[in-house]
């Protein structure tokens, strides 16, 4: 049997004049993620398919600054199941949907080692 990946215990949009976002994960784990880090790497298909056209490198690149607000903001935030939040941004985009094993696998760790996943 295998063990279920670690889930959010809290999500705090606690530092928006910074532009982050923390997870504090059911592991004990904390995170720090960079909203316009989150914006630029979008996974939904839209945004998939604008990376494709900017670039010709296979897998996840992210988007350019200029293709996207300049001001990142989360406007809205949702679970998606059990496995994933939803973000709605300022500039109206809504269709990204970032799985938990993607967020706890990326983001600044909080927990006192200094490194990132």
């Amino acid at each position: 049997m295998s063990t279920a990946p670690p889930s959010p215990e809290h999500v705090a949009l606690d530092h928006p004049e910074k532009g982050e976002l923390t997870v504090f994960w059911n592991d004990g784990s904390a995170r720090k993620y960079a909203l316009a880090d989150l914006r630029k790497a979008c996974p939904c298909a839209t945004c998939r398919d604008l990376r494709d056209q900017l670039s010709s490198a296979a897998g996840l690149t992210l988007l350019a600054n200029e293709s996207l607000d300049p001001s990142v903001e989360v406007v809205d935030m949702s679970t998606v199941g059990r496995y994933a939040l939803q973000f709605t941004w300022k500039d109206g985009h809504n269709t990204g949907i970032y799985t938990y094993e993607y967020l706890y696998g990326t983001g600044q760790d909080l927990d006192g080692e200094g490194k990132d996943r």
